[in-house]
């Protein structure tokens, strides 16, 4: 329960610096006509990703759970299908976010 608690906490840090930066990011480009390219596709996706984290537990803990052998698992074979969603809904908030910027 503890690791739980830490992720969410975690969740909740990436949640905050996502929007503080994606904020940033959106106050230079519109004041100064200037953004940066890659905090503007990285913070958004510290937002998705930090929601991930409070809403659903980690993808190593979802295996465990269900009962599943990870000894054999290790880096991108542990991702399960529900991270890989919220990781490409990430990519897409990180897109449409540089998009966006780009067209002010």
């Amino acid at each position: 329960m503890l690791i739980r608690q830490k992720q969410r906490l975690f969740g909740l840090f990436f949640i905050l610096l996502g929007a503080a930066f994606t904020a940033w990011c959106w106050y230079t480009a519109l004041h100064t006509g200037y953004f940066y390219p890659r905090a503007s596709m990285i913070f958004p996706a510290c937002i998705i990703l930090g929601a991930g984290l409070i809403i659903f537990p980690g993808y190593k803990e979802e295996r465990i759970a269900r009962g599943e052998d990870i000894s054999q698992l290790n880096g991108i074979k542990l991702i399960t299908l529900r991270w890989w969603v919220i990781l490409i809904i990430a990519l897409i908030a990180s897109a449409t976010n540089y998009f966006l910027l780009s067209s002010i």
